[in-house]
C-alpha cells in the first residue's frame, strides 16, 4: 500500500519523523508492504510546498536545515497550510503546527479539513484533543478515517 503524506508544521518533531520514515522505508516495504511519499509540507518559516507526485524530502530537509525557503519545490502556488492540505492529495496528514492552547487553533482547522478531504489525521498537539476530541472523533468515524 502506498501512502501520500502531508506534514503540517515542519519543526524538529516533523523533521525527525520524516528522517525516521526515510531511514525505515526499506523495512516498512519488506515487512508490511507499505511505501510512502511526501506530497505536502507546510512550514512557518520556510514556506509551503506541494507535489502530489512526491516531493524530494532530502532536498526539503536540506533547504530547511540551511534556513532556506521550500516554495520553489511546489508545483502550485500556496498561501497557507490549508492550501497545502487541499492540494497535497494526501492519504495521511500529520499535524505538528504551533498551536494556541486556549483554542486549539489552527490545528483544529487543519484536522477538520484533512478529515473532510478523506485523509487520516494524526496530531502531536494536545490543543485539538482538548478542544475538539468529541467533534473530531465523530467526524473521523463518519468519514471512515482515524
Amino acid at each position: 500500500m502506498h501512502y501520500k503524506l502531508a506534514l503540517i508544521g515542519f519543526g524538529n518533531v516533523a523533521r525527525s519523523l520524516a528522517k525516521l520514515l526515510v531511514r525505515k522505508q526499506e523495512l516498512l516495504k519488506s515487512k508490511h508492504d507499505v511505501t510512502f511519499s511526501f506530497t505536502g509540507i507546510s512550514t512557518g518559516r520556510h514556506g509551503f510546498a506541494v507535489n502530489p507526485d512526491g516531493l524530494d524530502i532530502q532536498k526539503v530537509l536540506d533547504l530547511v536545515e540551511n534556513g532556506k525557503n521550500i516554495t520553489s519545490l511546489s508545483v502550485t502556488p500556496l498561501a497557507d497550510s490549508l492550501d497545502v492540505i487541499h492540494h497535497s492529495k494526501a492519504d495521511v496528514m500529520f499535524e505538528n503546527s504551533p498551536v494556541n492552547t486556549q483554542t486549539g487553533q489552527p490545528a483544529l482547522d487543519h484536522i477538520r479539513t484533512a478529515l473532510n478531504l478523506d485523509m487520516h489525521a494524526i496530531t502531536a498537539n494536545k490543543g485539538p484533543v482538548v478542544h475538539g476530541y468529541r467533534e473530531l472523533t465523530a467526524l473521523a468515524k463518519s468519514k471512515g478515517k482515524m
